[in-house]
């Protein structure tokens, strides 16, 4: 299959890795993924729900159905994005981690 297109029985995307394999993202595994990756797929599924035309993307029509399929997927991925910025936000908080030259975070817990 091509990349960034949706995976007719489940709900997840099939993207291109680093070594351009096809691999199958599912919205329950988002956890594996790292943020780095997320936000790749993230970006390229952006690019085909608005329509633009990327070099990246495969050359073909994106229909009504893989663009709704690529907003569910960017929403389950901002869910996941925003839970893990909260979750390392919370960890600096409370002392789990070094604060490694955050200052506005810093002046907001003093």
């Amino acid at each position: 299959m091509t990349p960034y297109t949706a995976y007719p029985d489940i709900q997840g995307i099939i993207y291109q890795d680093d070594i351009d394999r096809n691999r199958l993202m599912c919205t329950e595994e988002l956890h594996k993924f790292r943020d780095g990756t997320l936000n790749h797929v993230r970006t390229s599924l952006n690019d085909i729900a608005t329509e633009i035309q990327m070099e990246y993307l495969p050359k073909r029509k994106w229909s009504k159905q893989d663009k709704q399929k690529a907003r569910v997927m960017i929403n389950a991925i901002d869910k996941k994005l925003r839970d893990r910025r909260l979750m390392r936000s919370l960890e600096k908080f409370i002392g789990g981690r070094p604060y490694e030259g955050d200052l506005r975070l810093l002046e907001r817990t003093i």
